[in-house]
């Protein structure tokens, strides 16, 4: 999709990141990152794909993990006396301090 978004806007078929979006189906922000891209690198600088950040990629060692999942798959967040019946984004993160010390 990179390489045909590039095209389109190479050619002159739309005149916009938007359009390119709406044609393609992609958003406004990637078609203008793609686009510079392919200024600065090419074609070649579209297929490349990025690597991890540098540094450590997880933060719990298996053995943490292993006892959040369990617990979250043993417990409510209410039965752990954090709060609500499910376990959602906030909940799991305050799961997360209690059982690393973060």
């Amino acid at each position: 999709m990179r390489l045909r978004v590039v095209a389109a806007l190479e050619a002159g078929t739309v005149g916009s990141y938007r359009q390119a979006a709406e044609m393609f189906g992609g958003s406004e922000r990637s078609v203008g990152s793609w686009w510079r891209a392919y200024q600065t690198g090419g074609r070649d600088a579209l297929t490349m794909r990025k690597t991890r950040r540098s540094g450590p990629h997880e933060l719990t060692g298996v053995e943490e993990r292993v006892v959040l999942l369990q617990a979250m798959v043993d417990y409510t967040p209410e039965r752990l006396l954090i709060d609500g019946p499910l376990w959602m984004l906030l909940l799991v993160a305050e799961l997360i301090r209690m059982v690393t010390g973060w």
